[in-house]
């Protein structure tokens, strides 16, 4: 496997890898609890994590998830980066991108040379990498990498060596097709910005998504009360 060192700090977002004692990563911990009791008995171990647009917060939800899944409850991850208009995997936990998904899609490198050892053991990252302008036609068409055969043949490649595989996926709106990630993925779990998504927009994000394939909903930065003050969980 290669190993990549750090080239930024990782995200602030990315909160569970340093706080181990707060309400916030018990919370992705339980998150990760209830998703793993349905996973197990319905047989998912693919599950794109995705939003209605972009900024609902799907990328730290991806990240923090893809940290305590591993190190929390001793899972084989992998982490992938599937949003090509928008790669934000490789900023959240500071490391490299200069060779990842596509890279592996255009066959111009192996799996295993394009993987980052993630920061806690167990934890394997996937960024999106890059492509020369003379190779890259995912460009000229609008998610390529999901429409062709390479991711199928990716995760193809892949999910026998790990226990969960999370795809940060694009957001649904206005224009990603869901349907043609609902046929790649085991599970689809959505996450929902408080305060930010209208109901008319969800609504509509809803109805594209295949419901045979999804998981569950999470609300982002919702507020709970307690005693007399508002505590942001970030995750609820």
């Amino acid at each position: 496997m290669t190993k990549q060192t750090l080239e930024h700090k990782p995200s602030p977002g990315l909160i569970v890898l340093d706080e181990l004692d707060t309400l916030v990563t018990d919370r992705y911990r339980l998150l990760f609890a209830k998703i793993d009791l349905i996973s197990r008995k319905e047989g998912k171990k693919i599950i794109a994590i995705t939003s209605a647009l972009k900024g609902e917060g799907k990328t730290t939800t991806s990240s923090n998830l893809a940290v305590v899944s591993a190190r929390d409850f001793g899972k084989r991850v992998l982490l992938i980066d599937g949003d090509f208009k928008n790669p934000s995997v490789a900023k959240s936990f500071g490391v490299g991108q200069s060779i990842g998904l596509v890279n592996v899609i255009a066959k111009e490198c192996l799996i295993d040379d394009a993987a980052t050892e993630g920061p806690v053991p167990g934890l394997t990252i996937l960024t999106m990498g890059k492509l020369s302008p003379q190779k890259n036609t995912f460009q000229r068409e609008e998610g390529h990498i999901w429409t062709s055969n390479g991711m199928k043949e990716v995760l193809a490649d892949v999910q026998g060596h790990y226990d969960y595989i999370w795809i940060d996926a694009p957001p649904i709106l206005p224009l990603f097709d869901m349907s043609v990630i609902s046929e790649t993925v085991d599970g689809i779990l959505m996450v929902i910005r408080v305060g930010e998504t209208s109901e008319a927009v969800l609504s509509q994000a809803v109805k594209v998504l295949a419901s045979n394939k999804v998981i569950g909903s999470v609300l982002n930065r919702s507020k709970k009360k307690l005693g007399s003050r508002y505590q942001d969980y970030g995750y609820y």
